[in-house]
């Protein structure tokens, strides 16, 4: 289902290319940084093992330990980064689940440098 004239693709959307006709990432000048935050649940007493290897992945950082949730955010120029570090913490043993909370698009250029 392609999005009719003047309204905004759902696949565009989620790429950050909200503008009808907006170029893809790669072609972005400056390029686009994705930051992503996820809750990741474990049995408490494995949460700082589970945190441990989480903050040695690249582009992860391990915010807080509550329980047995593991608050993580991660950063990537690549959206498609995002959806595989979350299924590597998700496939991590001694994991219950990975599930991304929050996702925000932001340029790396601020606006009016290049």
């Amino acid at each position: 289902m392609t999005a009719r004239d003047g309204e905004i693709d759902r696949r565009d959307f989620i790429r950050g290319r909200i503008a009808p006709g907006a170029p893809p990432d790669r072609d972005r000048p400056g390029g686009l940084l994705y930051i992503a935050s996820a809750v990741v649940t474990a049995r408490a007493e494995d949460c700082a093992e589970v945190a441990r290897h989480i903050a040695a992945m690249p582009g992860t950082e391990v915010h807080a330990i509550n329980g047995t949730k593991i608050i993580v955010v991660i950063e990537s120029e690549d959206s498609g980064e995002i959806g595989s570090r979350l299924t590597e913490m998700a496939l991590l043993d001694r994991v219950f689940s990975a599930n991304l909370v929050f996702e925000q698009i932001e340029p790396l250029d601020p606006p009016g440098v290049g």
